[in-house]
C-alpha cells in the first residue's frame, strides 16, 4: 500500500493551486496577451474555494492569488508610488478575497448536486461583476486596471460580448465558465459542459456581429494623432506638418500638451491659431491651466476644440481626476473638480465625444457621449515614458471596450504610446508603440451611436452590485444571529 501525500503537500496544495491560478492569469493580460488563458486560469482558484473548510480560509487563499496576480501584473505602480505602491496590490487583493468568502458562503447554502450545482457558478460570475464594478467606478478609490473582460481585447469574436453587457459582463461570463470547469474536478459534470457549449457559441455570434456591423458606412474622416511628451506646443505643431496634416480633418494632441494662464484664455488661443494655422480644420488640443497658490486658482484639465481659423468650438473639462495624482480628498484651490456635465463638442465635422486619458477607463463618460449623439470618440491621453511598458499597454487595452460598448470609432492621442485608431469592432487598425515620437495617421468614420449595452445593457452591472450588497447583508445577518455557523 503506497503512503499517502504528506502532511506538508497536502497544506501547501490550496496554496500552489491559488499561485498556479494567479500566474496563468498573469498571462492573459498585457504585456503577454495570452487570452484565451483567462477562461480557465481561475479553475484552481476555485477548486480551492470549494473545498476550503470555511469562508475566511477560501479568503485567505483568494487575497494570497491576489497579491501575486496584481503584484505582478501591476509592478509598475512602484515606479508611481515607490513602496506604496504595494497598498494597492492589498487593496486590489482584498476585492477577490471577499469575491472567494461570499462564494463559499454561498456553497455552504446549497444542495452541490445534479442541476443544484448550476447556481453556484451564476452566482459567482454575478457577484465578481458586482464587486469589479464597486471597485473601478463607483467608491473613492475608482480603478477599473485588469477587469476580466480586458484580456479579451485580443479576441474580437469574443470582445463583441462588450457590446450587450459591457467589459463587466464579459468579466461575469469568464468567471462564471471557470466556476463550471472547477465544479467538473468534484463530478460535476453539467455546468461545464453549459460553459463549454458557451464559449464555442460565442465566437461564431461575435463573427457574425463583426461581418454585419457597417463601421465604414458613414462620413469619412482624415485623422492625425501627434505622440509626444515634451509639451511644447511648437514641436507638436511642426510635427503635424510633417505628417501632411495639411489635408486632413482632425488633429488630435495628448493630454497636457499646452499650458494656459488662468484669465488669459484668448491670447493663448490666438498662439495657437498662429501656430496651427496651416493644419487641419478641426484641432482637439490637450490643455491646463496650473494652480495658483496665490490666486487659489484650481488646476483645470481640459480638451480645446478650435477651428481652423482659431475659433473656439468647445472644451470638454476631464470626468474623472486621478485619485493621488490630480484629486486629493480634502477639497481645495488645488485640485482637479470633475466635470459635472460632460457633453459631446458641435463640430463641422460631427459631434465629437471627448473623453480625456483617465476617463476612458470608465464606461460611463463614452456611454454618455453615446447618449447624447457622439459620431466620434476622441481621446487626448497622458502616460509618462517613465511609467514603463507594461503600463502602457495595459492601458492601452482598455480602449477598444469603449469603443464596442458605444459603437462608435475611437482615435486615441497618446503623449509616449499607445496612439491608437480603433473601429466600433474594438479593432485596432493602427497604432503607434510606447516610447517613440511622431504621428499616426488614418481615416475614421462619423457613425450613429449607441449599442444594446449604451441603452440598457449597462444595468447589469449595477444590478450585480445590488445582488452582491443583498449577499453580504445576508451573510452578515446569519453570521449575528447564528454565531457558531
Amino acid at each position: 500500500m503506497s503512503p499517502g501525500p504528506s502532511p506538508f503537500i497536502s497544506k501547501a496544495a490550496p496554496w500552489l493551486a491559488a499561485a498556479a491560478s494567479a500566474l496563468l492569469l498573469a498571462l492573459a493580460f498585457p504585456p503577454f496577451g495570452f487570452w484565451f488563458l483567462a477562461w480557465f486560469a481561475l479553475v484552481p482558484l476555485f477548486w480551492t474555494v470549494l473545498n476550503s473548510p470555511d469562508a475566511k480560509t477560501a479568503a485567505n487563499l483568494a487575497g494570497f492569488f491576489g497579491l501575486i496576480f496584481y503584484g505582478l501584473s501591476l509592478n509598475w505602480l512602484l515606479k508611481i508610488f515607490g513602496p506604496a505602491g504595494f497598498s494597492f496590490w492589498c487593496v486590489f487583493a482584498l476585492w477577490t478575497a471577499l469575491h472567494a468568502a461570499l462564494l463559499r458562503y454561498a456553497w455552504g447554502l446549497q444542495v452541490p448536486a445534479g442541476r443544484g450545482a448550476l447556481f453556484w457558478p451564476l452566482l459567482s460570475g454575478l457577484v465578481w461583476c458586482g464587486l469589479e464594478y464597486f471597485r473601478s467606478e463607483t467608491w473613492w478609490l475608482e480603478c477599473g486596471w485588469l477587469a476580466l473582460g480586458y484580456s479579451q481585447e485580443r479576441a474580437p469574436a469574443f470582445f463583441q460580448f462588450c457590446g450587450i453587457l459591457g467589459v463587466y459582463g464579459l468579466s461575469a461570463l469568464i468567471v462564471s465558465v471557470n466556476s463550471a470547469f472547477a465544479l467538473l474536478l468534484t463530478g460535476r459534470r453539467l455546468p461545464a459542459a453549459l460553459a463549454a457549449l458557451l464559449i464555442l457559441l460565442l465566437p461564431l455570434w461575435g463573427k457574425h456581429r463583426i461581418n454585419s456591423f457597417r463601421a465604414l458606412d458613414g462620413k469619412p474622416v482624415s485623422v492625425v494623432l501627434v505622440q509626444d511628451e515634451s509639451s511644447s506646443y511648437t514641436r507638436l505643431a511642426a510635427l503635424g506638418l510633417e505628417a501632411g496634416a495639411k489635408n486632413a480633418d482632425l488633429l488630435v494632441w495628448p493630454e497636457y500638451s499646452f499650458f494656459v494662464r488662468y484669465g488669459q484664455e484668448d491670447l493663448y488661443r490666438e498662439l495657437l491659431r498662429k501656430s496651427l494655422k496651416e493644419l487641419p480644420a478641426v484641432s482637439v488640443i490637450g490643455a491646463a491651466i496650473l494652480p495658483d497658490k496665490i490666486k487659489k486658482i484650481r488646476l483645470r484639465n481640459f480638451a480645446w476644440v478650435l477651428s481652423k481659423e482659431g475659433a473656439e468650438l468647445g472644451r470638454y473639462d476631464k470626468l474623472h481626476p486621478i485619485p493621488y495624482i490630480e484629486k486629493t480628498f480634502r477639497r481645495t484651490f488645488k485640485n482637479l473638480a470633475p466635470n459635472p456635465a460632460p457633453a459631446p463638442v458641435k463640430t463641422p465635422l460631427g459631434e465629437l465625444g471627448i473623453q480625456i486619458c483617465y476617463d476612458l477607463d470608465f464606461e460611463n463618460g463614452t456611454r454618455a457621449m453615446a447618449r447624447q449623439g457622439a459620431n466620434l470618440l476622441v481621446v487626448p491621453n497622458l502616460d509618462p515614458s517613465e511609467w514603463g511598458k507594461w503600463q502602457h499597454l495595459q492601458h492601452s487595452a482598455m480602449a477598444p471596450a469603449r469603443a464596442v460598448e458605444a459603437g462608435l470609432w475611437l482615435v486615441r492621442a497618446a503623449s509616449s504610446g499607445v496612439s491608437q485608431i480603433i473601429d466600433p469592432l474594438g479593432r485596432v487598425r493602427a497604432s503607434l508603440g510606447p516610447d517613440h515620437s511622431g504621428t499616426l495617421s488614418g481615416t475614421v468614420y462619423m457613425l450613429e451611436p449607441g449599442t444594446f449595452y449604451s441603452s440598457l445593457g449597462w444595468v447589469f452591472a449595477p444590478a450585480c452590485l445590488a445582488l452582491t450588497l443583498l449577499l453580504i447583508l445576508a451573510a452578515l445577518l446569519r453570521r449575528y444571529l447564528h454565531p457558531g455557523k
